[in-house]
């Protein structure tokens, strides 16, 4: 090879070497960025949520208890959120809430997906209707919502309840709701896993 040819080769080499690492630095910094992934939940069919859409991720995340964490020092650590709640009575999981309402500072522009368990379903306007206002109390202290937000089918063992819960919910199945006290199980590990991959493009 010619000196001439050998240098034009060697800059057509180093352009392509160049356009090809500028065109995958972003996904390595993305990829560099920590990922979180906090659950809130009361009897685990929140935190088995959590792990599935955590296995369908093709990425490192990490899954977090709620009850287990600092919340100044989870928020500051990380540079995304998924955070996820089960609904009890009240709504939304009271200590999710609180680190929403307490790190709103620190968490903003941080949290890029939410999701609720639930035993109401959306296959009338008044369980999409009520979906929608648990959805609207977990972002209520946040500038701007979530950009992914899914439900979910809960579960009710009511074998697994404390004795206080368990004469709660069977006050309220039978005599607010009308309906029979028994157990359910609507979790959802595929539609979790499709989940996942939707969020999987936002980080």
């Amino acid at each position: 090879m010619q000196r001439r040819d050998f240098l034009k080769y060697l800059n057509l080499s180093a352009l392509a070497a160049f356009s090809f690492g500028c065109s995958i630095k972003p996904l390595v910094e993305d990829k560099d960025k920590k990922v979180a992934l906090i659950y809130a939940t009361r009897y685990g069919a929140t935190k088995d949520t959590a792990l599935w859409i955590q296995e369908a991720i093709q990425r490192d995340i990490d899954i977090l208890n709620i009850k287990d964490i600092s919340f100044e020092k989870t928020a500051q650590e990380y540079d995304y959120f998924i955070l996820g709640s089960g609904v009890w009575i009240d709504g939304v999981h009271k200590d999710m809430i609180r680190f929403l309402e307490t790190q709103k500072v620190a968490l903003k522009g941080k949290i890029i997906a939410s999701f609720i368990l639930c035993g109401t379903t959306a296959k009338d306007v008044k369980g999409e209707a009520r979906i929608e206002k648990y959805f609207h109390k977990f972002h209520a202290s946040l500038e701007k919502k979530p950009f992914l937000n899914k439900y979910f089918g809960g579960r009710m063992i009511i074998e697994k309840l404390n004795e206080k819960d368990r004469i709660l919910l069977e006050n309220f199945y039978t005599k607010i709701l009308k309906r029979e006290f028994a157990s359910w199980d609507r979790t959802e590990p595929e539609k979790a896993a499709l989940f996942a991959q939707t969020v999987q493009n936002y980080i």
